[in-house]
């Protein structure tokens, strides 16, 4: 649907463990619950349109911020991962959503790049970006029909992602070498069984 966005300056598939851990996307899904239980308190106390649609706006607003966080620290932790080869920094993931028009390709495009490396790597398989982006589109039309369904959405999708970078991120840890063992260790033994020799 789109062409793969750069993800890596060069060939080699060799990664660094991430200094920064995943986010919680979990979180997401309090703004989502608010939305929802701000939805009821409209309703029942009869609340002007006025502060009612400013209520709904504050609170998309922070889940809107909120989940720009979450894919700032992907884009974070995918640069550290490849030694700051991966093909989009954190700001711009975050920064490109904020041009008109380039943002509806944007959430496609990033979504590949993301894809393409975690699946470049063999580690973990997932879903193509082009889905993924497919879904971040569903989920802010979805904010037409509903705020709280759209950022339930979102946020179901974001924690796909984190879940899959969460493993990716395991397996690489896994493949560290273990430290060397220290010189201490070896000569303990002899030091003890000298130890016994000697008592009478």
């Amino acid at each position: 649907m789109f062409s793969s966005f750069p993800t890596t300056s060069a060939s080699s598939l060799e990664e660094l463990p991430a200094r920064s851990s995943a986010p919680w996307v979990w979180v997401g899904f309090f703004f989502a619950l608010a939305f929802f239980v701000a939805e009821f308190v409209v309703v029942l106390t009869g609340m002007d349109e006025s502060p009612a649609y400013l209520l709904f706006l504050f609170i998309a607003l922070l889940g809107f911020l909120y989940w720009l966080s979450c894919v700032h620290r992907f884009h974070k932790i995918l640069r550290e991962m490849s030694g700051e080869s991966y093909g989009i920094t954190p700001g711009e993931a975050v920064g490109r959503h904020f041009i008109p028009f380039l943002n509806l390709m944007w959430i496609f495009k990033w979504p590949a790049a993301f894809s393409e490396y975690i699946n470049g790597r063999g580690h973990v398989r997932m879903i193509s970006g082009n889905v993924i982006g497919l879904f971040l589109l569903i989920s802010l039309l979805l904010r037409f029909v509903d705020g709280a369904v759209g950022l339930a959405f979102l946020f179901g999708v974001t924690l796909y992602l984190s879940a899959k970078l969460r493993r990716h991120m395991q397996l690489v840890q896994g493949m560290e070498l273990p430290p060397v063992p220290h010189a201490s260790m070896f000569r303990q033994p002899q030091e003890t069984s000298s130890t016994f020799g000697n008592a009478p």
